[in-house]
This record gives structure tokens, C-alpha cells and sequence, in this order.
């Protein structure tokens, strides 16, 4: 396959805003500045797992 030949199908991305799910291309301008000012997390790097939560309980004693 070439690169000429490869196409790329349109991803909508959605994300709950007011307690409904929208896509975001839908959202208004200052809606869309907070959406992209959010920040992002893992379970694993949580407050409430692992080993960062251990040493949080630790210093708070």
C-alpha cells in the first residue's frame, strides 16, 4: 500500500460537558478553551492507588 493511496476517516471526539455526552466539535468557543485546558490522568498515577498515595498518607500522619 502507498501513502497516496491511504485515506483517513474523520474521528469525532466526545466528552461530558453538563452532564451530557457531546461531541466536541459542538461546543462553543469558551467551552471548547476549558475543554482543552483539562488535564488528563491515569488510574495508576490517582491520588487514590498506589504507591503516591502511601507516601501522601505518610506525611499527612
Amino acid at each position: 500500500m502507498t501513502v497516496e493511496n491511504t485515506q483517513r476517516t474523520p474521528c469525532e471526539v466526545f466528552s461530558r460537558s453538563m452532564g451530557f455526552i457531546r461531541p466536541v466539535s459542538n461546543f462553543n468557543i469558551g467551552k471548547y478553551s476549558e475543554f482543552c485546558e483539562r488535564k488528563t490522568f491515569t488510574e495508576a498515577n490517582s491520588l487514590t492507588t498506589g504507591q503516591r498515595h502511601c507516601e501522601l498518607m505518610k506525611k499527612a500522619a
